[in-house]
């Protein structure tokens, strides 16, 4: 029988764990409860355990981040079609498949912890099924919504949609437990895959307000303007920056506010396309993009802020998807503007301000008005700050993921067999 301290094996090929906050909560609070994790994940060219890759026989890097250890293999890129991210699974499947099964030779493991996109993790975890280990999978796109958006336009690609819906509906069905963002995951977990509804919980994001906190701003984003506009996020065609290189055209030609300007914090498939818009529009010296930055520059660069956006556009996936930006721009006290989303209201509640249309002119619209309103942006931000430490922040959901181990390895951690998440 394996240990009330289990053992976690936790895959991630989408993101490497430094940059995935949400990983780091998670994985911290399980370490922090006893749990033994070991971590395997891609390394990103320039970032950490890159050259620990170039420099190894095997091109596995061992190192270790937030006091746990983790394997780095090569993030393989062949770019952003259809065929680039078939590769790149391709790929990483490989590296995943090898690590773990080096994992169960040379440590052990009772649990594996994977998350998506993609959703193709499950046939490495049902090899390890079949020798009494559990799976809990935590869903963090819908990959059929998110595929629409991206392929939409190509009649080819979309063929492929009935073969995506099957993979979301493989992962969900092989694992012991589904681990939800929010409440519209959890519905789709069970009315559209299935799902054993006592199987299925919500653990939501929630920023760990020790780390996102107010710090001394990065002079290059506070020199952007008198009011400075930040981003943090992802950087993908779904994720809307193209809407913030709008937004800065509007703001600066049509209106006239040379006061104004940006950072925009965070890497992705657009990042290039995004500086191609900047750049095209004139606005270099007023939108600053430094990419894809460790914690504590993020921090500066957020302090820098006057006012946070999040500009994902309504779609399939983004209507009923928990951005974590909206919750990290409250925790550090900043007024928050978004577009009207399903998920992003209930994160955002009535201490964030939503745009009247959800295009590039309703967020300059908004940004205007609290650009100009320095009482408001001030009340916006504690009323924010006030959300975050009551209700949003990491310690309130991190009893329901410590009620998941609890139901797999009964001893875990008692006091929280039946906690139950505060937003559904």
């Amino acid at each position: 029988m394996p240990s009330s301290k289990p053992s976690i094996l936790y895959l991630n090929e989408n993101s490497s764990f430094p940059f995935d906050n949400r990983a780091r909560r998670e994985m911290g609070t399980l370490k922090e409860q006893g749990a033994d994790i070991l971590v395997v994940c891609p390394a990103f060219e320039g970032g950490p355990g890159w050259e620990g890759c170039q420099r190894a026989p095997d091109r596995v890097s061992v190192e270790e981040y937030d006091g746990l250890p983790i394997w780095y293999y090569p993030f393989p890129e062949y770019g952003h079609s259809l065929q680039g991210h078939l590769g790149e699974y391709a790929v990483s499947l490989m590296w995943l498949q090898r690590l773990a099964w080096r994992a169960y030779r040379t440590r052990g493991f009772d649990a594996i912890y994977a998350v998506n996109p993609p959703d193709l993790l499950w046939p490495i975890a049902l090899q390890f099924k079949a020798l009494g280990k559990r799976f809990v999978f935590d869903h963090y796109d819908l990959n059929p919504e998110l595929f629409q958006d991206r392929f939409g336009d190509n009649p080819k690609a979309m063929k492929a949609l009935p073969l995506v819906k099957a993979m979301e509906k493989a992962t969900i069905t092989v694992a012991d437990r589904v681990i939800s963002t929010n409440g519209s995951y959890r519905r789709i977990a069970i009315e559209r895959c299935g799902k054993d509804p006592s199987q299925v919980i919500i653990v939501r994001n929630g920023p760990d307000m020790t780390k996102f906190r107010p710090d001394v701003p990065d002079p290059t984003a506070r020199a952007m303007g008198r009011i400075v506009v930040g981003y943090l996020g992802n950087m993908n065609p779904q994720d809307g920056l193209d809407e913030v290189i709008e937004m800065a055209r509007i703001l600066r030609y049509e209106e006239g506010r040379t006061d104004i300007g940006f950072v925009l914090v965070g890497q992705g498939d657009s990042y290039k396309d995004v500086v191609k818009l900047r750049d095209d529009a004139g606005l270099k010296d007023v939108v600053h993009m430094p990419g894809r930055l460790p914690m504590e520059q993020v921090r500066a660069c957020l302090s820098a802020a006057d006012i946070c956006v999040q500009p994902d556009p309504p779609g399939g996936l983004n209507n009923v998807s928990t951005m974590n930006k909206v919750m990290e721009y409250m925790a550090m006290g900043k007024p928050v503007i978004a577009h009207a989303l399903k998920e992003t209201m209930v994160s955002g509640g009535d201490v964030a301000v939503y745009t009247e249309t959800p295009d590039a002119r309703g967020l300059a619209a908004r940004v205007l008005e609290l650009a100009d309103d320095p009482a408001r942006r001030k009340a916006l931000g504690e009323a924010g700050l006030r959300r975050c430490e009551e209700v949003l922040s990491w310690p309130h959901q991190a009893p329901c993921l410590l009620r998941v181990f609890e139901e797999l390895f009964p001893g875990f951690a008692p006091e929280h067999r039946d906690a139950r998440p505060i937003l559904e």
